[in-house]
């Protein structure tokens, strides 16, 4: 797995770029299951995602996890990924009930069949914003790695 170590700083530029593109990818696929109204689906396909995610970035870097784990706290991750999931269902769920007693005072009865959608794209943009920001954090705690490893 090792084998193409040291990297210039170039070959790290590319790989960085690489993995940015992926996280970007996956937060896109994390905020459309938010955006969808079952209950703990997003929880779960963030929990898969996130998995998934750390080991393609730490593969496309030729990395380990044990190489990488030593500078970041596993826990703490997938810790943020559950909060970030129940938190968007929550955001979702209030933001409809605000909305929805808002426009009950305007008897805007129309606007009723919107507040769902609503809801649901701020939970889902709340998920894609926080996989973006974890998989960001993990490429570089993987482009540090690498860069301990190309002066070891």
């Amino acid at each position: 797995m090792m084998s193409g170590y040291p990297f210039t700083d170039a070959e790290l530029k590319e790989r960085e770029k690489e993995a940015r593109e992926l996280v970007d990818k996956k937060a896109f696929y994390s905020s459309a299951a938010a955006a969808v109204p079952i209950p703990f689906l997003d929880i779960g396909t963030d929990m898969k995602l996130m998995n998934d995610l750390t080991d393609d970035i730490e593969e496309i870097f030729d990395l380990n996890h044990k190489q990488v784990s030593r500078m970041t706290d596993d826990t703490r991750n997938r810790f943020a990924v559950m909060a970030t999931s129940m938190g968007s269902e929550f955001v979702s769920t209030r933001v409809t009930k605000f909305l929805m007693k808002r426009l009950a005072k305007n008897s805007a009865k129309k606007s009723f069949r919107l507040l769902p959608i609503i809801g649901q794209g701020a939970g889902a943009l709340i998920s894609y914003r926080m996989m973006k920001k974890l998989g960001y954090d993990h490429i570089e705690k993987c482009l540090k790695a690498s860069k301990q490893m190309n002066a070891a």
